[in-house]
């Protein structure tokens, strides 16, 4: 049998979920799931309890849009999750429900929209590395080997102590550490 599942979130413990609870339950939601929690927090119990419990043919609704996700493209990810597991979505505040031909047509306007945002923020992360090295600066990782880390990891290794077992020793990352060790082994 399908369920009807609310969610309601509100960003601090002094705001009151009452109107969005009232909205979920004149809809007839079965179950409501509750969060006071920021929207940039990314744990959010009530959420994760849902998203456990939905299945295929499950309606999700939310009174307000904006209150499911953390951020737009979180958001736009669970929404889209929902699509793929054939889970409806509801939004009451926009009208969003994706049973209809328009509440889909509405979400794929905000999928694209996100596609194209991160695809704009690509795009200028790669120019502005692209002007950095025109300019010789370097991007990433350092080059070359920090002697006094390769010569206490190579001390280490003679001891026969494991990478786990460096790293914590000396503190030195776990990357580094292997890096050294292969760096070692080959000569």
């Amino acid at each position: 049998m399908n369920k009807v599942f609310g969610y309601a979130r509100v960003s601090t413990i002094d705001q009151n979920l009452d109107t969005q609870i009232e909205a979920l339950e004149k809809f007839g939601c079965d179950r409501i799931f509750q969060d006071k929690i920021s929207g940039v927090t990314t744990q959010r119990l009530a959420l994760d309890e849902m998203l456990a419990v939905l299945r295929e043919d499950d309606t999700v609704v939310v009174a307000r849009f904006f209150r499911l996700g953390r951020n737009r493209d979180h958001l736009i990810n669970l929404v889209n999750d929902f699509a793929r597991k054939k889970i409806n979505f509801k939004a009451l505040d926009v009208g969003i429900d994706t049973t209809t031909p328009a509440g889909k047509l509405i979400l794929s306007i905000f999928a694209s929209l996100a596609e194209f945002d991160r695809e704009t923020i690509l795009e200028k992360t790669r120019a502005g590395q692209l002007l950095a090295k025109a300019k010789g600066k370097h991007i990433g990782r350092p080059t070359g080997i920090n002697q006094q880390n390769y010569e206490r990891v190579k001390t280490a290794l003679e001891k026969d102590m494991s990478v786990s077992e460096i790293v914590k020793l000396t503190g030195i990352s776990i990357s580094s550490v292997k890096r050294y060790k292969k760096s070692i082994e080959s000569k």
